[in-house]
């Protein structure tokens, strides 16, 4: 082995390393909470906060209806009122706080519980169960 060589090898594996350990550190500080480097590479479409505009044509987008879909299921929805979530283990876990009843609670109710069909264009999702729609738009924050 030449002279320098091995210090050669060792200096490419220490950058290597180093390269690896910032790539994971910046990823680590943008990547939103709970998510892992492979969902935001591979997860489907529907992925996302999604707030509710219509169900079955009426405009519910004043009482602050959402969702949240992980892995193309629903994971976590909020009525407005209180939130409710699962957990990996499939547990639901909600707040209880007294709340008003919408007219269209049971509705979104039955589009958070249920399975619906979803279809997505851009950051519109329509959601849709036997003889029900819901037209969604993808929740964005806004800086103000």
């Amino acid at each position: 082995m030449r002279r320098g060589q091995h210090h050669s090898k060792l200096a490419w594996a220490v950058g290597g390393g180093l390269l690896v350990a910032g790539i994971a550190g910046l990823a680590s500080a943008t990547i939103p909470h709970n998510e892992t480097l492979w969902h935001l590479i591979a997860a489907p479409e529907e992925d996302g906060l999604w707030r509710f505009e219509r169900i079955d044509g009426r405009d519910v987008s004043g009482v602050g209806y959402s969702v949240r879909v992980h892995w193309g299921e629903v994971s976590g929805w909020y009525n407005g009122c209180n939130y409710c979530g699962t957990s990996g283990e499939g547990m639901t876990i909600c707040t209880l706080q007294a709340c008003v009843e919408q007219p269209s609670d049971r509705l979104y109710f039955r589009f958070s519980r249920e399975s619906p069909q979803m279809r997505v264009d851009g950051d519109r999702m329509v959601l849709t169960l036997p003889s029900h729609r819901a037209e969604l738009v993808r929740f964005t924050e806004r800086v103000i």
